[in-house]
């Protein structure tokens, strides 16, 4: 593998595998108000967005609150990833930790409010084989859901993928509390309810 360094931004690479940028950000995080979330995603079938608020709203809506963890819809076109972190605590999970991204996985870590609800919306896709010999595609979005962060703590979000047959998968939307210590405590979410119609129409007319 190696590894390419420009400033604050890093890329991995090894043989043909896709190209993994690292970038390192330094955001204003006060942890008497704020806390971090570390979420993973990737520029492949992955999606992964989240907003402040209990609530959450549609995709397609112009919702300035939403943060999508991505680079764009023609990012999946190519054959590299990019992360972006701030300093959090390692990921108890080899996968969320830069040498340990798959593919086009990223990580991207973020400061938001404490206190105040975070709504969540992750899903992903994936494909077994050719349709010609029996091959299928399948996909899982779970319900979004929302938690509330603790001033100080540090958090994990990834989507928990559970097989339920051959062609169904099931999945979930975790969030672990963790530390330097190595702390990884699971943390309650709860469904979060679809933004009222005047909320998001306000959203629309805002715009990014």
């Amino acid at each position: 593998m190696r590894v390419l360094t420009a400033g604050g931004i890093f890329a991995l690479t090894a043989g043909c595998t896709p190209s993994h940028y690292v970038t390192t950000a330094a955001p204003d995080y006060q942890p008497q108000v704020s806390a971090r979330v570390r979420i993973q995603s990737g520029n492949d079938l992955q999606a992964a967005s989240f907003r402040v608020g209990a609530c959450y709203s549609n995709g397609w809506q112009g919702d300035p609150q939403r943060v999508s963890v991505d680079d764009g819809f023609w990012a999946r076109y190519k054959y590299s990833s990019r992360s972006v972190v701030i300093g959090m605590p390692q990921s108890p999970r080899p996968w969320m930790r830069i040498e340990g991204l798959r593919f086009k996985d990223m990580i991207r870590e973020y400061v938001v409010p404490a206190g105040q609800p975070i709504t969540l919306s992750l899903s992903t896709a994936g494909d077994v084989g050719s349709s010609k010999y029996g091959g299928y595609s399948w996909a899982c979005k779970p319900h979004e859901m929302t938690f509330t962060p603790i001033a100080g703590q540090d958090y994990d979000v990834y989507l928990a993928l559970q097989e339920e047959g051959r062609k169904s998968h099931g999945c979930s939307i975790e969030v672990h509390h963790i530390d330097a210590s190595g702390l990884d405590e699971p943390v309650q979410t709860h469904y979060a309810p679809k933004c009222p119609s005047s909320d998001a129409e306000a959203a629309t007319k805002r715009g990014p």
